[in-house]
């Protein structure tokens, strides 16, 4: 965080602080005090009905109520409890009641159980190796370690099917070089309980070793929400939830060491090289003063929509992350100029943007930075 941006934050918690009393008032933090003390027992007493162990209280901390779209320094505690929780080596979380005395509650002790069970019937079911197989599920619907899995039903080794279609699970299952497309997905809705799963078929696992996050945006829908960044290293991916179920396969075709996918393979795409009218026209486009920093290139396709992956090592450049990819063309008779929403690919080789043609015609594309 820059200074300015930190001097700002600052300022700004001393007026809130300033604005609601100086924080919680006594009476609050006595009420967030007993709601510990209250939580401390029931979640200890919750685990030891549940399962029969003796777990040690790591931290404890109230649950909030919600910020609103104004910042809220101090939002009121909901009565409920976030108990961090360790027992052999194992630590997990137990969200649960501190209002009075109960033993209702969440835990997700049993997530990495169940995930390896979920992981060892799609091997099982398909006799293929993953790479990896994540799944989501329980009442907070996140890939975040610490929420995942939270759910009150108790796995019993056999009730898999039950537990995961109860909590809508969802899960990721990447391969390197496996034919996803023949995956028996109604046996595995049937035997595991997840029926909304994206199935990636990287080129090697090298390549699959080069993605930060491999399972996208698991906890919404669509599922595959930010794939097409890594798409350059697929050979396709397969979506089935929410009534579809859709194979895309990822055919590469390279020109001039510039990576390009079509959703339809079938599609053709040609490059040559060209030049831009002057790269001022950019400024006030997603540019205060922009410059070229790679060659440009006509781009001739009858493709509404084509991922373009452009090598870093052909950038007249060393602000990589600065660079974002540009589109010259005509539209109704007028000449425009967009910047292209680019990002680096995850093993830093690629600038990537998606390129929409519509009813444009004489495309160009370039790559760009801001002086």
């Amino acid at each position: 965080m820059g200074k300015r941006k930190a001097v700002c934050w600052i300022l700004l918690a001393l007026i809130m602080v300033t604005v609601t009393g100086c924080g919680y008032t006594l009476e609050e933090k006595r009420e967030m005090k007993r709601y510990e003390k209250q939580g401390r027992e029931n979640a200890k007493n919750y685990i030891r009905e549940k399962y029969g162990i003796d777990a040690k209280i790591t931290e404890i901390n109230c649950e909030k109520y919600s910020s609103s779209p104004v910042p809220d320094f101090f939002p009121s505690p909901t009565g409920n409890v976030f108990v961090k929780m360790k027992y052999k080596g194992a630590e997990f979380l137990v969200a649960i009641s501190g209002q009075k005395k109960n033993t209702d509650g969440l835990d997700n002790y049993q997530f990495q159980e169940i995930a390896t069970a979920f992981a060892q019937e799609m091997y099982n079911i398909t006799g293929l190796h993953a790479e990896s197989a994540y799944v989501c599920y329980g009442e907070y619907g996140t890939v975040k370690d610490e929420k995942n899995g939270m759910i009150h039903t108790f796995y019993d080794g056999e009730n898999l099917a039950e537990v995961l279609q109860k909590e809508s699970a969802r899960a990721v299952v990447s391969y390197a070089n496996q034919d996803v497309e023949q995956i028996p997905v109604s046996q595995i809705s049937q035997k595991t309980g997840v029926d909304t799963i994206l199935l990636t078929d990287y080129e090697s696992r090298e390549a699959y070793q080069t993605v930060r996050c491999p399972y996208y945006n698991l906890a919404g829908w669509p599922i595959e929400n930010g794939i097409e960044n890594q798409l350059y290293l697929m050979n396709g991916y397969r979506v089935v939830g929410a009534g579809e179920d859709t194979y895309v396969k990822c055919e590469k075709k390279i020109q001039d060491d510039i990576i390009l996918i079509t959703e339809n393979p079938k599609n053709q795409i040609i490059l040559e090289k060209t030049s831009l009218d002057s790269q001022e026209n950019w400024n006030g486009n997603g540019f205060i003063d922009a410059k070229q920093v790679a060659n440009a290139y006509t781009f001739d396709t009858n493709s509404e929509k084509v991922y373009v992956y452009f090598p870093v090592e052909k950038l007249d450049t060393k602000e990589v992350k600065e660079a974002q990819l540009v589109k010259q063309y005509q539209y109704k008779g007028e000449t425009c100029y967009d910047n292209i929403i680019s990002k680096v690919t995850d093993d830093g080789k690629y600038i990537h943007g998606i390129v929409y043609t519509r009813d444009e015609t004489e495309i160009k594309i370039s790559v760009f930075i801001d002086q």
